[in-house]
């Protein structure tokens, strides 16, 4: 019997082109795959870095607005002598810096008086009186006697809380009666949400928006109960810097980050000495992967930038020869009258609403060929951001 013609099967030859063109076609489908896998690491290392230079930017904004605050006594600024409250060295050599990584970094330093976290309600304590209110206090409905003691229970709302209040800190209470900073002695019972601590009251201090001014007498210490209550851990010092920390431990080489230090402030310290900073109290990353940290000053509202170019480092040639010298020339042709220098003048930046700039630069976490010019070498791929504002402490007198 013979064959149907029609039942054949494909030939050899007719196979292996159908494979021919079956491998063609695989090979440009995982091209367009490898494409836009790529295109999608990319895409979200370039959100990771953006998105980690946002929150340093947001980190920083609240931390420097802090700068120069004063809690403890407004009557005057934070104290300076050698070690001044507010000032940039510039271009630092990065310690332990790798060859692909940032090689210097600018250091901000600033210090401030420090709230904690939460706020108390005074419970009992001080001669508190009864139904009083800062209403009747302020418009003489209630007699406030003189306290009988400086022992105050306070309410701070969570053991956790609680627990943080020590002795040495200062407290104020929001009652209208007196803007006393309070200095606690001791921490009697720090028991569930509630402390009794034990006071010494310092002279009452002006309440004038400049700061300025006669610090008056002392009211009467007697309180008013449910009043809200702050704790101060006065005058601190904080420095932000770029580090190299081991946080990856599968990484071979350190990672370059932002890093905010703090400790508490010496006026008598020796910037230009080694070291003089000291062992961190508490430290902080702000950011990873951080390819460049740069400050800078300005105050003809950011016409001219004072350290933008600027080669020179160290406290003496990189800020006081450097910075705050082009600083001087500015406020020489636009400070206001009486304050065109910050020579002499410990509180520079209250007296003057001077504009500070911080520039972030932040990288991926992978070099790729194709952030480098070329596509055929590994580079990262780099976002810088710049943050420019006014501190709140800064320019004071003039609201």
């Amino acid at each position: 019997m013979g064959r149907h013609r029609g039942s054949r099967g494909f030939s050899l030859v007719e196979l292996m082109v159908a494979m021919v063109f079956i491998f063609i076609l695989m090979a440009g489908l995982a091209a367009v795959f490898k494409s836009s896998l790529s295109a999608s690491y990319t895409m979200g290392e370039k959100i990771s870095s953006v998105r980690r230079n946002r929150m340093s930017m947001d980190l920083l904004y609240d931390d420097i607005n802090s700068a120069g605050m004063v809690m403890v006594d407004l009557t005057s600024p934070l104290p300076a002598g050698s070690n001044s409250p507010f000032y940039i060295v510039p271009n630092v050599p990065v310690v332990n810096a790798v060859a692909n990584g940032p090689q210097t970094t600018d250091i901000l330093y600033f210090a401030f008086d420090q709230p904690l976290a939460f706020e108390g309600q005074l419970t009992s304590g001080g001669g508190a009186v009864s139904g009083a209110t800062a209403t009747t206090a302020v418009l003489g409905g209630a007699t406030l006697a003189v306290g009988t003691d400086n022992k105050y229970v306070i309410n701070c709302g969570d053991a956790s809380y609680a627990s943080q209040v020590a002795t040495g800190m200062y407290m104020q209470i929001k009652d209208d009666l007196s803007h006393a900073a309070m200095q606690i002695q001791s921490v009697d019972n720090v028991a569930g949400k509630s402390v009794t601590v034990e006071t010494t009251t310092t002279p009452s201090v002006a309440t004038q928006v400049t700061g300025r001014g006669d610090p008056g007498t002392l009211r009467a210490n007697a309180r008013i109960p449910n009043s809200g209550v702050v704790f101060i851990t006065a005058a601190q010092m904080v420095r932000y810097r770029i580090a190299m920390l081991n946080l990856d431990p599968t990484a071979a080489n350190a990672m370059p980050c932002l890093i905010r230090e703090q400790i508490p402030y010496d006026s008598t310290a020796d910037p230009t000495s080694a070291g003089f900073f000291g062992a961190p109290t508490s430290t902080t990353v702000i950011a990873e992967d951080v390819a460049g940290f740069k400050a800078y000053l300005s105050a003809d509202s950011g016409a001219d930038w004072a350290g933008l170019g600027l080669t020179a480092t160290g406290f003496t040639s990189g800020w006081t020869n450097g910075i705050l010298a082009a600083l001087n020339t500015q406020l020489g042709t636009i400070g206001r009258v009486g304050f065109t220098t910050t020579s002499g003048d410990a509180a520079w930046y209250r007296d003057n609403p001077i504009l500070v700039r911080l520039d972030i630069t932040t990288r991926t976490a992978l070099q790729r060929g194709e952030y480098s010019s070329t596509g055929t070498t590994l580079a990262y791929k780099t976002l810088t951001q710049s943050l420019v504002m006014v501190p709140r402490h800064f320019g004071l007198t003039l609201n």
